[in-house]
């Protein structure tokens, strides 16, 4: 099996904080107790302490088990970043489960009752992987309101996802298209170029929906610290998203 990037890893470390000592779980005040970096299981129970090499260690088995339900599910190439992403997804959010009437349409990653792809999943068997990205920024409720912790490890998710580091069968680094300066762009466009003004209208729609996304997750980062990487990787992986769906729409016209 594909090893998780360290990256990866560390973003999770960051998410999920260590605890050395069960506690229950944030949202309900009770079950499932969680422990280590956001390990849960029959073994975690009230007053257990464990060592931060056991931590560890339960952190890269779970990581291992959101990877194989990653690999079982999605048919489209993923760069080892990309995989390693949805597994942090995964591990976060789980597998799966049933819409609510307060999060309609929010099913995870597999909805387990009927087995039916998630919009997320569906999305990435598709090929739209940039669509997918923006799917992640939906999970950011726990207890019924938006979290600050879960905006930021979603931003930060988002921005690992779209960066492209690796490339899914050599490991080598995969470049990345420079964008078109806007200004002949523009001159293409006006001069009945192949993206045409419908191409532009649909183009903007598409900007649109992006950026009140991304505005959502950059809202809630902390000023400092992390937040400012995080902020500057996210710019950087939603300008690339803007060019890719401008690109797939001059070349389908």
């Amino acid at each position: 099996m594909r090893p998780v990037p360290q990256p990866v890893i560390d973003l999770v470390k960051d998410a999920e904080g260590l605890r050395l000592m069960a506690y229950p779980d944030p949202a309900s005040g009770g079950a499932p107790w969680t422990i280590g970096y956001g390990h849960t299981g029959p073994e975690v129970r009230p007053g257990l302490v464990v060592t931060k090499e056991q931590a560890d260690a339960w952190l890269l088995a779970d990581l291992d088990a959101a990877v194989a339900m990653v690999d079982g599910a999605v048919k489209t190439p993923l760069t080892d970043t990309q995989r390693g992403v949805l597994a942090s997804f995964v591990f976060n959010v789980g597998p799966g489960r049933k819409a609510t009437r307060q999060d309609p349409g929010k099913d995870g990653f597999v909805t387990l009752k009927t087995g039916k792809p998630s919009t997320l999943l569906a999305k990435l068997n598709a090929g739209d992987l940039a669509g997918a990205a923006v799917e992640f920024s939906k999970w950011t409720r726990g207890a019924g309101k938006v979290m600050p912790g879960l905006v930021k490890r979603r931003a930060t998710e988002t921005a690992l996802f779209l960066s492209g580091v690796d490339h899914p069968a050599t490991g080598a680094p995969e470049p990345q298209p420079a964008p078109k300066p806007l200004s002949k762009s523009a001159a293409g466009v006006g001069g009945g170029g192949a993206l045409g003004l419908a191409g532009v209208a649909v183009a903007i729609d598409q900007a649109r929906d992006v950026s009140d996304a991304a505005r959502g997750l950059l809202d809630s980062l902390p000023s400092g610290g992390l937040g400012w990487p995080v902020a500057i990787l996210l710019a950087g992986a939603v300008g690339f998203l803007l060019y890719q769906r401008w690109a797939d729409q001059r070349q389908a016209a």
